[in-house]
C-alpha cells in the first residue's frame, strides 16, 4: 500500500492565483464541480503546488493577464457576498434557512443582502414569489 502512496504526487497546496481563480468561478455544478476541478488539478500536478496551468482552461485567466490582474486580492466584502449568495441559492431563497447556515440572525441577513447589493432570488423559499 505504501508503494501506491509513493506514486501519488506530494501536493503542498495551491498558488494565490489558483485560489483567486477558484473564488471567482460561479460553480453551477455546486460542490461536485469544485471537487472535480481539484481532482483534475491534483492529477495534472506532479508535485509541489497546484498552479494555474493545472486548472481547466475555462478557469484560467485570459492570455496576457494574470488572475491577480483580473481579481484584486480577495476582499472581505467579496467573500461575504459570495457566502451569502451561495447560502441563499442552496436554500432556494429561504432566508431563515440561509441565515441559520451562516450563523446569523434573519434580520442581519436582510441587512447584508441590502448592504452587499445582492439580488434576492425571485422565490423566497416558502413557495411565495416576490
Amino acid at each position: 500500500m505504501q508503494q501506491l502512496f509513493d506514486l501519488l504526487p506530494q501536493i503542498a497546496g495551491v498558488s494565490d492565483e489558483v485560489l483567486a481563480c477558484l473564488m471567482r468561478h460561479d460553480y453551477p455544478g455546486n460542490v461536485r464541480e469544485l471537487e472535480n476541478i481539484i481532482e483534475q488539478a491534483f492529477v495534472l500536478c506532479r508535485g509541489g503546488r497546484i498552479e494555474v496551468g493545472h486548472l481547466p482552461p475555462e478557469l484560467r485567466p485570459k492570455p496576457g493577464t494574470t488572475a491577480a490582474a483580473v481579481d484584486q486580492p480577495l476582499r472581505l466584502d467579496r467573500v461575504e457576498k459570495l457566502s451569502v449568495s451561495e447560502a441563499l441559492r442552496r436554500h432556494d431563497g429561504n432566508r431563515r434557512n440561509a441565515a441559520a447556515e451562516l450563523g446569523i440572525n434573519v434580520s442581519t441577513l436582510y441587512r447584508k443582502i441590502r448592504a452587499l447589493q445582492i439580488e434576492p432570488p425571485r422565490q423566497d423559499g416558502r413557495g411565495r414569489r416576490r
